[in-house]
């Protein structure tokens, strides 16, 4: 789907975000980047639907190259991107109005707009606030609209540039939910960037990445079995992950790949 072949950023020239980077985003799949602040993941994001072109390197989308001017209107309808704060991304003032303002602005037939607003807002269970005013919503809500947004614009792939990084746990889950039931119902090709590493387990990859550059990558519980490796780096890992961790450190023959409550359990059960 979407191919990253080589990839370097330069702010200027004493600021390298990416360093050669090459990666492949598969259809259909759910994908977690994750590292530290300045790691460079909000930077490869950025370069998905060509808010940002490479210093060096190619990316391209089903092929399109984001670097040809005449393809960015295209990669946009595919790509479609979910920031941190809501309230950047919400520009009217009732929430229907704000779901219809990316296909008015794409030229969808008013019929048509109904019918995505409505399946939009279902998509994120906030119809019943369509007449709503957007500033009255709690952060997860407007998250959710901001989502139902993208969604109306009916892109190929979602990705959610630290969207949950402003949210309580109880927001954070509800919008995980919603992009979770996206990639499974719907088969769309969802790419979260995120700081909380509980939140990539459940992708079907991570990508971990420090200093610009990618240091690992692999399954969940591939990545997460690799502790020292990460926290080296200075990456925490998922709360269990972590726990795993400190009870081999203290003696206890556990499995290095246990990342669930349920497994370590079942691990730390027979040792009694």
């Amino acid at each position: 789907m979407i191919k990253i072949d080589h990839v370097t950023y330069r702010y200027d020239e004493e600021h390298t975000a990416l360093k050669d980077i090459s990666l492949e985003i598969n259809k259909g799949e759910m994908l977690a980047i994750v590292g530290h602040n300045g790691s460079g993941k909000s930077t490869l994001a950025k370069h998905l639907n060509a808010l940002l072109l490479p210093t060096a390197g190619h990316v391209t989308v089903e092929g399109m190259d984001t670097a040809v001017e005449g393809n960015t209107l295209n990669i946009r309808k595919k790509v479609g991107m979910v920031f941190q704060n809501p309230d950047n991304q919400i520009v009217t003032t009732i929430v229907e109005e704000d779901v219809a303002f990316g296909p008015e602005n794409l030229g969808v037939h008013p019929e048509e707009i109904r019918r995505r607003v409505n399946e939009s807002l279902k998509a994120v269970g906030m119809e019943a606030y369509a007449r709503s005013a957007p500033h009255m919503l709690s952060g997860g809500q407007k998250q959710r609209i901001a989502i139902a947004g993208m969604l109306a614009m009916e892109p190929e792939v979602l990705v959610l540039d630290e969207a949950t990084a402003m949210l309580d746990p109880q927001g954070r889950r509800d919008v995980l939910d919603i992009v979770g039931r996206l990639n499974r119902e719907r088969g769309m090709t969802v790419v979260m960037i995120t700081q909380y590493m509980e939140e990539a387990l459940a992708a079907d990859r991570v990508i971990v990445m420090a200093d610009g550059m990618l240091i690992a990558q692999g399954t969940p519980r591939e990545v997460f079995s690799r502790g020292r490796e990460l926290r080296a780096n200075g990456l925490d890992l998922p709360p269990i992950a972590m726990l795993r961790d400190k009870l081999i450190d203290g003696g206890m023959n556990i499995p290095a790949d246990v990342i669930t409550a349920e497994e370590l359990a079942e691990a730390i059960c027979p040792l009694k």
